[in-house]
């Protein structure tokens, strides 16, 4: 699988306009999907790692090309050797560079990104406090992307894996603006889900109902994952975002005033340091 990922590599470097740069991005684009159900993913050589980010820093940012290399990317670096590795050749500034051309970039890139940065950090400190830049532009694209639930989702999981064990990138988040975006991407995601229940067959294929109920799910699991971790956080900025927050109409969404009382009781734990 390495050699065939390094020839196609190779040849989007060489020929990187046409169809057949269209043809390898959609053949890496297949390998990364297949890795999702792979049971082992294999180990990444240097020359291909050095492949893909040469692939993109190189291009256009809006090309094709860029969606699979990092989403090709996001799938090996599950495998702790290819994190590793992948931070080694600074895939974690990659990211925040990327991420600064986010206005013309298209969702799946985005949120290719979000999920190569959720796996980047996942257990690694040092790469939390690597990808700290990131933080005010997923915020950012969050607070510009209110309408689509897959950001949503993608920069929750950013965000609740950026934030774990790091106080500074929590505070970060919470003076960014972060608890209530969160809180908002929780409230659209309940109700949407109760639009889609309410929904008749007819109207919406079942395949597709079921897949953005799930998505729905997803946004409210891992907004309030972040939330959780935002409110752990020692700044005294979280009580003044947590006092200013709307959850909206008190008694109107169960799971909304669940999430309220959960977040505020779990603040009365943290020992907050006043300026």
């Amino acid at each position: 699988m390495i050699d065939d990922i390094e020839a196609t590599l190779n040849r989007m470097l060489a020929f990187p306009s046409g169809a057949s740069s269209l043809d390898a991005a959609i053949k890496l684009k297949n390998i990364a999907l297949a890795l999702e159900l792979a049971e082992q993913i294999p180990l990444l050589t240097e020359t291909c790692m050095s492949l893909c980010v040469e692939l993109a820093e190189n291009t256009p940012p809006q090309v094709a090309t860029v969606h699979s290399v990092l989403s090709l990317l996001a799938r090996f670096c599950m495998r702790e050797e290819n994190r590793g590795l992948a931070t080694r050749f600074g895939v974690f500034s990659l990211c925040v560079l990327i991420l600064q051309d986010h206005k013309s970039l298209p969702e799946d890139t985005i949120f290719a990104v979000f999920d190569l940065i959720s796996t980047l950090c996942m257990n690694d400190g040092n790469v939390r406090r690597m990808l700290r830049p990131s933080i005010p532009y997923i915020i950012e694209i969050m607070n510009d992307s209110t309408s689509s639930l897959q950001l949503a989702f993608g920069g929750a999981v950013a965000l609740a894996t950026l934030t774990m064990l790091d106080a500074d990138n929590a505070t970060l988040a919470v003076e960014r603006g972060s608890v209530q975006l969160l809180i908002s991407s929780f409230i659209r995601a309940y109700d949407r889900k109760k639009e889609i229940d309410c929904q008749h067959i007819c109207h919406v294929s079942r395949c597709k109902k079921e897949e953005e109920q799930q998505l729905c799910e997803k946004v409210m699991r891992w907004s309030r994952d972040a939330l959780q971790k935002l409110v752990q956080s020692p700044s005294h900025a979280v009580d003044e975002k947590l006092e200013e927050a709307d959850f909206g109409k008190y008694g109107s969404r169960v799971e909304v005033d669940e999430l309220k009382w959960m977040l505020k009781f779990q603040r009365r734990k943290v020992s907050v340091i006043h300026p």
